[in-house]
């Protein structure tokens, strides 16, 4: 009931929830179980919203075998109970529809009774229906079905009755007996009979009424009539008179009885009234979930949210909606979706429409379903937390206007939301950081994400901005998610992309649309630096984070299939412990067999005499007529199918393992690959810090300083600095030497430093260098460079080639023949390399 709800009405109109409970209140049979579906709302208690579902659940196994309860004559029927107490005045049509009621609610039991042995939820709300057989019976004895009252309710009424119709008829003579008169006839204005009230009368004209003797009980409108009742029939309809009262007088006085008899019970009628609406809502939840092939998700009290192929209720119901109306229709994108598990936050970034905002709505949508007690449209295996709150922040539109008052109402939706947010709540942001400069708003969504992540919550947010891209990448238990964009047809996919962040398409979009190549490529030069660094480092984890959520995806599907498999084989072991009761039964009427009985014996395929049992060596001795045959007991069981469900659960059993094996393969490498990932994933945030520490070294360096570099003999002082032109002289025991500035405080290779600022003027005193190998490298004038080069300038991008000074194979990315290099991918690094420090790998 909504007014146990403990969403706030912000989020319940965000997602829409109205909507969706207006679809459910459509699959209801009455108006009591659409009263409650208009109203439904989720809960907090584990144990109540474990009962919902497994309601839901059971409704939905009896649907599927046994259809929809019965509900015929079953209706609101509160404000007839109310009439019905002694003195209220409830009339015929009350009790009709009281009656109706109880019978129905006694077919709607007897369903729920009938639908399974194992359905004990359904069984329970059956034992809550009370039985009202002698209440239907004494309404029925009095009432009819139309709600008049019967003939036979009484003798005295029946008495009654009778008289009535006999005055009746009499006075019907008795006036058409005076239109038969020629003398009466001249004197009316219709040779007719009217009625004023429940009395005879005849038009008499104006001129002629004192010619009749009788009653004037009117005159017409136009004053040339008066309707005259003979003195003959007077004295008749006041006897009709007094017998229609005596009717009524009895019939208030038998409405007065069956009003006791019903008040007496009104608390258990109302009660089973409820308990019937609870039924229709459930029948109602099972309808909708078996419409759209929903599944019952599994609830803990605090774990992680998994949906996989999740769809928007309200998407669905549309497409459906759009078929059935012949329209165009647009078939709904399943995502997956997961909370919890190895992250508690994700980013979603990607281009506008492209399904940001949905995918929140859709998981806020399904998480208040599964906990109002209803199945949700996702694949099987579906699990989440119970939620004591969930907020979400979402504007109108995709297309906000990013205005002072639109960021003003974010901002105060955002701080009421982290003012009341704890650790078992679910947070959706839409457009975190945006309606301002994008600097400041990078700044804000970083602080409001530093916060989600100390109160320890489960959410999701939207954004556009890079600085929270790398926030996911830089920080635990975050993660980014994108949704695809193709760039060529230039539409989004709506898929999510848990691992990998989005990108906006601006540039990409733009020159598809027609902008210069030169402007779009002057764009691009001016992505920041970070920018550039971060989009290097995202692409280097992408191919092994995909991999990792392919595998990862695999190995669900395999736990499914054990999943289904594992209940094939139950589902036959149930057949088969069927058919072994069948078995004990027909065993025990083989003790009812007397000799002389004919039956058919299956291995002589003839009919023969039974001449006695053998029990102690089960067998039967049979008469053909011409020979006496031994007969083994089990060769006479009738075929029930044992031979073939044996083979299933066999063949079955061999499949259970075969599936359980290649689920725990599937596992274990999904595990393996994942590993390999965050190792990739940790090697690739050092090298972010290593570029951040040297990007602050160069900030800091000065003339003069006494700086590492990347040539002999390691160390040089910094005579000329062209920060601009990114170069650098120094001048070495070995000459003055122009370098980039990229060969300052090298991060790697032969003169790094490791854990080593610039020098004891950059804030912390110089460690104590750690010696360090210098690697070996060919000259590119020798013969073994020589005899390769012409090969790998022939090599393939995305070849494997050998890097001589490392001893270990890599991938060609690109070659520059003009300067001898070659670009080469080794793990999740790139690195320039001489073109005489390569091989080709040779197949």
């Amino acid at each position: 009931m909504l007014k146990g709800c403990f969403v706030d009405s912000f989020t319940l109109a965000k997602i829409e929830f109205d909507s969706l409970r207006r679809i459910l209140a459509g699959y209801c049979r009455c108006n009591l179980g659409k009263d409650l579906a208009v109203r439904i709302g989720p809960s907090r208690n584990p144990s109540i919203i474990n009962r919902w579902l497994e309601q839901t659940s059971q409704m939905v196994t009896a649907v599927r075998d046994i259809g929809l309860p019965p509900f015929g004559g079953v209706t609101d029927i509160s404000q007839q109970l109310s009439r019905a107490k002694p003195g209220a005045g409830a009339d015929g049509e009350d009790f009709a529809a009281i009656a109706s009621a109880l019978e129905g609610a006694a077919n709607v039991q007897q369903y729920l009774y009938s639908a399974g042995e194992n359905l004990s939820e359904l069984a329970e709300l059956a034992g809550n229906i009370g039985s009202f057989e002698k209440e239907i019976n004494a309404i029925r004895d009095i009432i009819a079905s139309d709600g008049t009252v019967r003939d036979d309710a009484s003798e005295k009424l029946a008495s009654l009755r009778r008289q009535i119709d006999k005055t009746s008829q009499d006075i019907h003579d008795v006036i058409h007996s005076y239109l038969r008169q020629p003398d009466v006839a001249k004197l009316l204005q219709d040779v007719t009979v009217t009625l004023h009230g429940d009395r005879y009368v005849l038009p008499v004209k104006i001129d002629n009424r004192g010619r009749l003797p009788g009653v004037v009980h009117r005159l017409s409108q136009s004053g040339q009539t008066a309707f005259v009742e003979p003195n003959a029939s007077v004295e008749l309809n006041n006897q009709l008179a007094d017998l229609h009262e005596d009717e009524r007088r009895e019939i208030e006085r038998l409405l007065s009885d069956l009003a006791v008899k019903i008040f007496a019970r009104s608390g258990e009628i109302s009660a089973t009234m409820r308990i019937l609406a609870q039924v229709d809502l459930i029948s109602a939840k099972a309808q909708y979930a078996y419409q759209f092939d929903m599944t019952c998700p599994e609830i803990v009290e605090r774990g992680s949210l998994q949906f996989s192929k999740a769809r928007h209720p309200l998407l669905i119901d549309q497409e459906l909606q759009d078929t059935q109306a012949g329209r165009e229709t647009h078939p709904v994108v399943p995502i997956d979706v997961r909370l919890g598990s190895d992250f508690d936050l994700l980013v979603i970034t990607g281009s506008n429409t492209g399904g940001k905002t949905v995918t929140l709505k859709t998981v806020a949508l399904l998480a208040v379903m599964a906990q109002s007690g209803m199945h949700i449209p996702v694949q099987r295996g579906a699990k989440m937390p119970i939620f004591r709150d969930i907020f979400i922040d979402i504007g109108d539109e995709q297309s906000l206007q990013q205005s002072l008052s639109t960021f003003g109402a974010h901002i105060k939706r955002v701080k009421y939301v982290l003012r009341k947010a704890d650790r078992n709540c679910l947070v959706l942001i839409d457009e975190l950081g945006a309606g301002t400069d994008p600097d400041e708003g990078g700044a804000i969504g970083q602080a409001i994400l530093d916060e989600l992540r100390s109160i320890g919550c489960l959410g999701m947010v939207t954004t556009h901005l890079s600085v929270l891209k790398a926030y996911a990448f830089n920080h635990d238990r975050v993660d980014n998610a994108s949704v695809e964009f193709n760039t060529k047809t230039l539409r989004p996919t709506y898929h999510l992309q848990i691992g990998t962040p989005g990108e906006s398409h601006a540039i990409t979009v733009a020159g598809k649309l027609g902008l210069p190549r030169k402007l779009t490529s002057n764009a691009k030069r001016h992505l920041s630096a970070q920018g550039k660094q971060f989009s290097r480092a995202i692409r280097a984890t992408s191919v092994a984070r995909q991999t990792a959520e392919v595998a990862r995806e695999d190995a669900q599907a395999a736990q499914l299939a054990a999943l289904t498999q594992q209940e094939n084989f139950e589902a036959k072991l149930a057949d088969l412990h069927r058919l072994k009761g069948e078995f004990e039964t027909w065993l025990a009427s083989l003790g009812e067999l007397k000799s002389g009985e004919e039956m058919y014996v299956p291995s002589l395929e003839t009919t023969a005499k039974l001449v006695r049992l053998e029990f102690h060596k089960q067998i039967a001795l049979f008469d053909t007529g011409k020979v006496q045959v031994e007969v083994p007991l089990r060769e006479l069981m009738p075929d029930l199918g044992q031979v073939e469900v044996r083979q299933e659960i066999a063949s079955l059993k061999k499949q259970v393992l075969q599936q359980a094996s290649q689920t725990e393969s599937a596992m274990e490498e999904a595990k393996r690959i994942k590993e390999e990932y965050h190792r990739s994933l940790e090697q690739q945030k050092q090298r972010g810090r290593q570029f951040d520490a040297w990007l602050g070294a160069i900030a800091r360096v000065k003339i003069g300083d006494e700086v590492p570099i990347s040539k002999k003999p390691g160390t040089g002082k910094v005579v000329e600095l062209n920060l601009p032109g990114l170069k650098a002289a120094v001048e070495t025991t070995q000459g003055k030497l122009e370098l980039s500035l990229q060969e300052l405080f090298p991060q790697s290779g032969p003169f790094a430093h490791k854990n080593q600022t610039a020098n004891k003027k950059h804030g912390k005193p110089k460690e104590k260098r750690t010696k360090t190998r210098p690697i070996t490298r060919r000259s590119k004038d020798s013969k073994a460079a020589k005899a390769s080069r012409e090969e790998l300038l022939k090599t393939q991008p995305g070849q494997q080639v050998f890097l001589v000074p490392f001893n270990k194979p890599a991938t060609l990315i690109r070659v520059n023949e003009s300067k001898d290099q070659a670009v080469v991918q080794s793990g999740i690094f790139e690195m320039e390399i001489p073109l005489a420090d390569l091989e080709p790998i040779h197949k």
